[in-house]
Order: C-alpha cells, then structure tokens, then sequence
C-alpha cells in the first residue's frame, strides 16, 4: 500500500492508496488513468496554446470524493462533511492539488522504484 500525508484546513489527514482504492475511484469518480491522461494532454497542448476540452475535469464533488476514499482505505475515521469543511477551509485549488497527488500516487510507481529502474530500457 502507498499513502501520502497532507495537512488540509490544518488537520493532518493520511491518504492510502491500493488496487481496492482504484476500483472504487472508477466506479464513484473516473478511472484513475483515464483522469490522469485527460490531465496529462490538457497541460501539454494548453502549454502549446491549443485549446483542449477534457472528457474529465476535477469538480467539488469528485475532489471530496477522492479524499474521503482515501481516508477511509488509510482507516481514518473522517465523514465525508468534515472532509468538505476541511476542503472549505483550505480553499477547492489547495484541496485539488491534494486530489492530484493522490491519483499520482495510484497510477504512478512508488517513488523507490523510479530511482531502481532508470529510464525503463530493457526492462
């Protein structure tokens, strides 16, 4: 299992991430590589003044949803409504910049492995 630790309207809060969290993310949210895709060529074409309309755009609900699930697989015992005040208070761009990191975390490798296997060549 992978996690992150946040601080999001000045509450710590732990965010787990496993095989069990990413089927729940696409069946409540979006698949998670096609989220991360999605974002992936918005930035690049943006950067490159190419306009770009995303099939799947991070919304109020779908960053709560993401941080209550990846509370609730990290077994903290948080609901969902004081999740969203702790996202009110931390403002929606720092609670969907958490969001983010937390999808990074479930279709990337573990930060170990991307020291071990280098640039991927023959592997």
């Amino acid at each position: 299992m992978r996690d992150i630790e946040v601080t999001l309207g000045g509450k710590e809060l732990r965010l787990a991430a496993d095989f069990k969290a990413s089927l729940e993310i696409a069946k409540k949210v979006g698949d998670p590589l096609t989220i991360m895709r999605e974002a992936a060529l918005e930035t690049a074409l943006i950067s490159r003044g190419i306009p770009y309309d995303p099939k799947w755009r991070f919304t109020v609900e779908n960053v709560l949803e993401l941080i209550h699930i990846g509370t609730q697989r990290a077994d903290q015992r948080i609901s969902r409504d004081e999740i969203g005040e702790l996202i009110f208070a931390a403002g929606f761009l720092a609670a969907k910049e958490v969001a983010s990191d937390y999808l990074a975390i479930i279709v990337g490798p573990r930060p170990e492995e991307i020291g071990e296997k280098g640039s991927g060549e023959g592997n």
